[in-house]
């Protein structure tokens, strides 16, 4: 994967889970908007909102390994995610930006839950 294709700003466009089964789905609490931003300086920063009003955010720095990005977060929304490592599977589909967590931080294990970002900058 070529990290500076990842350089920039992007902001949500899609959402989509699947279940453990393999049956698509959403979930009430998914995001709705958001951005995410990384930096050719290697730090990361993003922030969602879900259709309840709620945020959740985290800013940190990253590292990407072959297709699977880390985020190492400094700071968060939720103070339990402070100085964790998330891991993102790295995809595009053409020009969006896709990252898939499996698990992911909404439903159980085999559930996998993917993010399509469109690029702003």
């Amino acid at each position: 994967m070529d990290r500076n294709r990842m350089i920039g700003t992007w902001r949500l466009r899609e959402f989509r889970f699947t279940d453990a089964d393999g049956n698509s789905g959403s979930r009430q609490d998914a995001p709705t908007v958001g951005r995410i931003e990384y930096t050719a300086e290697g730090h990361m920063a993003t922030a969602t909102r879900r259709p309840d009003g709620s945020y959740f955010s985290y800013f940190g720095e990253f590292e990407l390994h072959e297709d699977v990005v880390l985020h190492h977060v400094e700071f968060a929304s939720d103070p339990r995610l402070d100085g964790t490592t998330t891991r993102r599977a790295v995809s595009f589909e053409g020009d969006r930006l896709v990252l898939t967590a499996a698990p992911p931080v909404l439903g159980g294990p085999g559930s996998r839950a993917s993010l399509i970002w469109e690029r702003m900058s």
